[in-house]
């Protein structure tokens, strides 16, 4: 089966939400965050290092600087601060005030894992699957993908259902594949509206099913989905608009 990496974007996305959220201040008040969050880091507050490392990783109330960014996240997590644990690892991960260390990335995503960061579950199940930045293991990647999906996130979802169709890391089984394609579809997911749409449309591991799998080729295409547009044309299927817009419950 071939592997699916979450994009760059997605990347620097999940990184953006895991640095504290920060309104950029003025005058003033920009002098006081910044030196309140000093003040606290210097003397070993946890939260006031991951807030400093934020506002050094943002450069949104002082001059971006990711080695500064990266000493203060680095302090935190050494306390087991949970989020300063991951942005640490994708430091490592993307090279960002350091060089590009994915051993040591996977060890930092995999303290702020255990600790239940939904971000940091989603990375070590993916370096688990490519074995990136340690051992390949199928078993390892399910265990955190279904963990992260369990808790609703589509993407998650999509990866657990196409390792139960293809028996990756965990016995084959089409029920349980299309129970997670169904609730990633159902989240809009494109690529698991895509292939659950390809299974009913063939008839793979569920009662085939045409005009279903019509429906939700229509919505993989609506969400993103490229390939669906071959799908329909090859059908001879128009496109819906997005206000027609059905998912199958």
């Amino acid at each position: 089966m071939k592997k699916i990496i979450f994009t760059a974007l997605m990347n620097a996305a999940l990184l953006s939400t895991a640095v504290m959220a920060v309104e950029a201040p003025s005058g003033d008040m920009k002098d006081r965050a910044v030196k309140g969050a000093q003040a606290k880091a210097e003397a070993g507050d946890a939260n006031g290092q991951f807030a400093l490392g934020g506002f050094y990783y943002q450069g949104i109330v002082t001059k971006q600087d990711y080695a500064k960014a990266m000493y203060w996240f680095e302090k935190a997590a050494k306390q087991d601060h949970d989020k300063a644990q991951f942005n640490l690892g994708y430091m490592y991960y993307d090279g960002r005030g350091t060089a590009k260390d994915l051993t040591k990335a996977f060890e930092w995503f995999k303290k702020s894992a255990e600790q239940g960061d939904t971000k940091a579950q989603l990375y070590i199940a993916d370096m688990y699957y490519s074995g990136k930045g340690t051992k390949q293991d199928y078993q390892e990647s399910f265990f955190w993908y279904k963990k992260t999906a369990d808790d609703g996130y589509p993407k998650a979802q999509h990866e657990v259902a196409k390792m139960y169709r293809a028996g990756l890391g965990i016995n084959k089984d089409m029920v349980k594949a299309k129970e997670y394609l169904n609730k990633a579809s159902q989240q809009n997911c494109a690529d698991a509206q895509y292939d659950l749409g390809q299974m009913y449309l063939t008839g793979d591991g569920v009662e085939k099913n045409t005009e279903e799998g019509k429906i939700l080729m229509q919505n993989a295409y609506l969400n993103g989905k490229k390939d669906a547009k071959e799908v329909l044309d090859q059908n001879k299927w128009k496109e819906i608009p997005a206000y027609e817009k059905q998912l199958i419950q």
